[in-house]
């Protein structure tokens, strides 16, 4: 969901308790492996990391949600079937997917039709996994602590791919663990930089035995990204640029070490928050912010607003701020479905060489002179 890229999550350690984090040394255990582990090669990502023996893949996850300090999970995957519980057989055959980011990973491999559930149908926007749902061949599982446990068992999934949780919310998670269903973390949208994001297909490629192929797709994503970031570095005027929108009596800024704030960075704009050193997403004053960003060249990221008309409805204090009077407002939902399910947050994630590439060419006019923007769009 959208909403996991903004979640502040402090996590319970009873789910490290509940759930199953295997050491490597349990690993040779269980496989009677006596020699070292051969490290994969992973350029940007800093949550996981992929082990290999054989036809056993052992991939660790770091610190799968916000402000989690020391916590790791290991998941066990084995190209032969075994009988510990703990292994998951690959390539996996039926996959549920509890983030629409997922979908985007497992449509960049082909692989949307091992997926048998989701949370959130009516929130996809790709095609052909909008077409198996429409067949009843994907079917909605629910979402957090509305999922439906029986309908999950009788999809008999090889894995269920989740995201960092919220404390209150360890319940769904302990439970899923105690109905013996294997479950993996996903923690792409905690990386800090746009391709240590999209270096999670390699997570994905693990999964369904395509590891040359999802190699292969980084290695052009790399150097299509590297290569437009590299235009943008030429351009020597930058504009400063803030995002968001208010809600209630808060901003939630995005921290200046933040994915968002390389983003920026390698389009070649100045974020309005660059000098903040968090990580994380945090909730500002809205005095503070109008007087910070009164002046900004750029608004991007305007939540769900299709017009200046909404954001200035939501609080005619906006019409203020110089980026609207000079309507240079762009928002990142211009592919989307009747529901708002947006593919900015499904492809996007996945395709960060596009999305730089869009804003570049909204920051840098010049830049790019047949290309129009693909994920963004000029509010009005």
């Amino acid at each position: 969901m959208i909403s996991s890229y903004l979640w502040r999550v402090i996590v319970c350690i009873v789910i490290c308790a509940s759930y199953s984090c295997n050491s490597n040394s349990d690993l040779k255990k269980q496989t009677s492996i006596t020699s070292e582990l051969m490290k994969a090669e992973l350029k940007y990502a800093k949550h996981f990391e992929i082990l290999k023996y054989d036809s056993v893949i052992s991939i660790n996850v770091f610190n799968p949600w916000q402000f989690a300090k020391d916590k790791s999970f290991n998941y066990i995957f084995s190209l032969s079937k075994t009988n510990n519980q703990k292994t998951i057989h690959i390539p996996v055959k039926r996959v549920i997917c509890l983030s629409t980011s997922h979908i985007g990973f497992i449509a960049t491999l082909n692989k949307q039709s091992n997926i048998v559930g989701v949370s959130g149908t009516q929130f996809i926007y790709d095609s052909l996994t909008n077409a198996l749902i429409n067949k009843g061949k994907i079917v909605d599982v629910g979402y957090e602590q509305s999922l439906n446990y029986e309908l999950i068992l009788s999809l008999k999934p090889d894995v269920i791919i989740a995201y960092g949780v919220e404390s209150q919310n360890i319940g769904y998670i302990t439970k899923l663990e105690e109905l013996g269903l294997p479950i993996v973390f996903v923690a792409e949208y905690l990386e800090e930089t746009p391709l240590a994001k999209a270096e999670w297909l390699k997570f994905f490629g693990v999964i369904f035995n395509l590891e040359n192929t999802s190699d292969s797709l980084f290695l052009v994503i790399d150097s299509e990204y590297n290569n437009v970031k590299n235009i943008a570095s030429k351009f020597t005027d930058k504009p400063t640029v803030f995002a968001g929108l208010p809600w209630k009596d808060s901003w939630f800024i995005a921290g200046g070490r933040s994915n968002f704030a390389n983003l920026l960075n390698d389009a070649g704009a100045l974020y309005i928050w660059k000098n903040d050193t968090s990580k994380e997403s945090f909730p500002l004053n809205l005095e503070l912010v109008f007087n910070k960003v009164s002046n900004a060249d750029y608004w991007i990221n305007s939540g769900s607003a299709n017009s200046l008309q909404e954001i200035s409805s939501s609080d005619s204090r906006l019409k203020s701020l110089s980026a609207f009077k000079n309507k240079k407002v762009y928002n990142n939902n211009y592919i989307k479905n009747s529901y708002g399910g947006n593919d900015y947050w499904e492809s996007g994630v996945v395709n960060p060489q596009i999305v730089l590439k869009d804003l570049v060419k909204i920051f840098h006019p010049q830049a790019f002179p047949d290309y129009k923007i693909h994920y963004y769009k000029k509010l009005e």
